[in-house]
């Protein structure tokens, strides 16, 4: 029973006994005071009869009208006459009853009316007796409408009392509710705080709440930069700042395999000429200051497309990783490298024109590692014995004659005829069961084949077409799951979930299939979102309404601060694989995804691991505390 009804209950039994005991209390008083009035009138008009018959004749007839005068005002239920020796002379009676006054409230509250009594004289003699008995019926119309007004006033007071508790409560509550929200969401892990309300007794509560919630989130503040730390050390060059060795062959492997990724691109190897005569020139803190400013002007050039890579491979090698780049466009992009270092000249950073060599390999998706780093090593070895600030290109590549206006017209005729399939990829638990497919969008091309995401995605985001696509993607794996009731993840991109249109087509897509809703996984690359999690946190209300879940792909890939986890209200996070490349030999990483799997374990967050390729790595993840994984193992064990 809510604490509202109990309180209803509480006035109502209050209010009862109120009544009862005032009632009885009233009544008793009332009834006590009535006989005593009535006494009083039956022997004042006894007394007065009497008189007035002992100055009158003492006939019958004159008897007879003295008795029937004062009986017929009414107010009497016996007037009597007898003579001296207790003889009746004459009598009046009614039988009258209080007809306005129920007769179980008359036998619940009688009322007994002592008879008054008045001699009558004639002369010196006595001539008898005059016994008066006053009616009690309006004694009890007086006794009943009390009790009426008694009990309306009651009533009213209870129900006055009850409207005030009610209004009590529903203040009370307000803070009450928000007490039991925050107390739910700690139950679901997520910590929020609420303002302390004015009920001091409750204030207290609240904020001891609040401040346990601070306390958590401070140390969830505190994983957090851990991670980040642990994150920089394993991944990132101490000096530039950039991403090191390790962290830039996950990430080219990753691009080589991954579906949702270019199908081709270039690397650029970079190489300063001549690092030993800067440091002798420079000294050890002008070297260090000239290889930051070197990263500094090479940051800038790679941050003009995200989907670029920029990593310092060791002393004087540097490594771009371009993405969907071909022959004339990788070589443009190599001498405006070279441009921007031209700068480092002009301030005193180089004495001579001959900055830096590069050598460009080229890649399509399912190359392998090391030939794509053999080419851009040969190609750097030649630009090196060319001369000063040479670009050599491997001879191992081709354009992509497809021009903007013919990728318009493929893509909306492909969008007009829903030529899009959806391939699958599973996504295993640590028992090895499946946890959910990814679905990948393909294009369907009018001669029948297949372009996977990675080809026509970066022209689509181009183009504005992102939306269109991921709704298709959504509608899709809605009816895959409506035929085979498995779980089922799409990709969302950043630019969608941004868009507010969007989120109103999803709102309906959803709705059409709330059935299938409760088996679908969205996921959002972290990098795309570039620190904005607010159009993510909208995109988790809306999918939570329907049972959808929601994570975050590519986590960590950002470098940046690590997202408060536990406001965004997400279900899952899956760790890039450049962390997840030989973790088995890499402490570094390994301490990284332990704490991404403690800090998640915190939120309530599954973890899976990205482009696992190796048993060892995911017998090292396993162990880590991983709930699952993605790639090229977990479709092996699948399919096996």
């Amino acid at each position: 029973m809510s604490l509202l009804r109990q309180l209803w209950l509480v006035v109502v039994i209050s209010t009862l006994m109120a009544f009862v005991g005032g009632f009885v209390v009233n009544l008793s008083t009332a009834r006590q005071y009535l006989e005593q009035q009535l006494l009083t009138q039956s022997s004042d008009n006894a007394a007065s009869l009497a008189l007035s018959m002992s100055q009158q004749s003492k006939d019958a007839a004159t008897v007879e009208l003295m008795v029937s005068a004062l009986f017929d005002s009414g107010h009497f239920r016996l007037v009597r006459f007898e003579d001296v020796n207790g003889k009746l002379v004459t009598e009046r009676r009614s039988h009258e009853q209080a007809d306005e006054v129920p007769a179980w409230f008359t036998r619940l509250v009688p009322l007994h009316v002592q008879a008054g009594t008045g001699m009558v004289s004639d002369g010196w003699k006595q001539a008898g007796r005059v016994t008066v008995i006053a009616h009690e019926r309006f004694a009890y119309h007086s006794l009943w409408h009390g009790a009426l007004t008694f009990l309306a006033v009651i009533a009213l007071t209870g129900l006055l009392s009850g409207i005030a508790v009610t209004a009590l409560i529903r203040w009370v509550r307000r803070p009450l509710s928000e007490l039991v929200a925050q107390a739910a969401a700690i139950g679901e892990r997520h910590f929020v705080t609420i303002r302390e309300p004015n009920v001091s007794e409750l204030r207290l509560v609240v904020r001891t709440m609040n401040a346990m919630v601070d306390r958590v989130k401070a140390m969830f503040n505190e994983q957090a930069a851990r991670i980040d730390e642990l994150r920089t050390h394993a991944n990132r060059d101490a000096l530039t700042g950039l991403p090191n060795r390790d962290n830039f062959m996950g990430r080219l492997r990753q691009a080589m395999v991954d579906e949702m990724a270019a199908p081709r691109g270039a690397l650029l190897l970079i190489r300063l000429h001549d690092l030993n005569g800067v440091n002798r020139s420079l000294g050890r803190l002008g070297t260090d200051d000239y290889l930051r400013r070197v990263a500094q002007a090479l940051s800038g050039i790679a941050e003009e497309d995200g989907e670029r890579l920029l990593a310092r491979l060791n002393g004087a090698d540097f490594a771009l990783l371009a993405p969907s780049l071909g022959r004339a466009r990788a070589e443009a992009l190599a001498k405006q490298c070279l441009l921007a270092l031209e700068s480092l000249t002009l301030e005193g950073f180089a004495e001579h024109n001959n900055l830096a060599h590069i050598g460009v390999g080229f890649y399509q998706r399912g190359s392998q590692e090391r030939n794509l780093l053999s080419a851009a090593d040969q190609a750097l070895a030649q630009a090196e014995n060319q001369g000063s600030n040479a670009v050599v290109l491997d001879s191992d590549a081709d354009d992509d004659a497809s021009t903007v206006a013919e990728w318009r017209q493929t893509l909306e005729q492909a969008l007009a005829a829903q030529r899009f399939e959806l391939a699958c990829f599973p996504v295993l638990q640590r028992s090895g069961e499946l946890l959910h497919q990814e679905a990948v969008l393909r294009l369907r091309g009018r001669d029948g084949t297949l372009q996977t995401a990675g080809q026509f995605m970066p022209m689509a985001a181009r183009l504005g077409l992102l939306p269109q696509l991921d709704l298709v993607a959504v509608a899709l794996a809605c009816r895959q799951i409506a035929k085979q009731p498995k779980p089922m993840a799409v990709n969302l991109s950043s630019a969608s979930i941004a868009d507010a249109g969007f989120l109103t087509q999803l709102q309906a897509l959803l709705s059409q299939h709330a059935d299938a809703a409760a088996q679908l996984w969205l996921e959002v690359n972290e990098y795309g979102l570039h620190g904005d999690y607010e159009r993510l946190s909208r995109l988790c209300a809306l999918a939570h309404r329907f049972g959808v879940k929601v994570g975050i792909e590519h986590f960590g890939r950002q470098f940046g601060r690590i997202p408060a986890l536990y406001d965004l209200r997400l279900d899952y996070l899956k760790v890039d694989g450049s962390f997840v490349r030989d973790i088995h030999t890499h402490s570094g990483n390994q301490q990284l995804v332990k704490a991404i799997v403690g800090v998640a374990a915190g939120a309530g967050l599954q973890v899976i691991a990205e482009a696992v390729h190796q048993a060892e790595e995911w017998t090292t993840l396993h162990a880590l505390g991983v709930d699952g994984m993605t790639g090229p193992l977990a479709t092996e064990q699948f399919q096996g």
